[in-house]
């Protein structure tokens, strides 16, 4: 599962496979939480899911959703791990092209001037 950012990008490159497996795994772990989460019947979630009217719509939307969120998050944790190292000339870095001169921050962040 692991290679680089040009490994996936390249001709015939594995990039949707990547972020499918990556979204698979962040699904599964959702999957897991909250089934933990039912099971130790959290806040009383099993009894408000299984007692109450329209109880398991509500808890297969809230399964669909947490599975959502985390399969989103690790899919840009996956991304994120591909960057490139700094060394490497990839990362960003802050420009002072463009930027005007003789501006400084405010005195918050710099120290007060003795003097007149």
């Amino acid at each position: 599962m692991a290679g680089t950012a040009e490994d996936l990008t390249a001709e015939g490159g594995r990039l949707p496979r990547f972020l499918i497996a990556h979204a698979a795994a962040g699904f599964a772990l959702a999957l897991g939480v909250v089934a933990a989460l039912f099971a130790g019947d959290v806040s009383g979630l099993r009894g408000l899911v299984t007692e109450v009217r329209g109880g398991v719509l509500a808890g297969v939307v809230f399964t669909l959703l947490m599975g959502q969120t985390l399969a989103v998050v690790q899919i840009a944790f996956a991304l994120w791990l591909l960057a490139r190292a700094p060394e490497d000339g990839g990362g960003g870095s802050r420009s002072r092209i463009g930027a005007p001169q003789g501006l400084r921050p405010s005195g918050i962040l710099t120290p007060a001037m003795a003097g007149p």
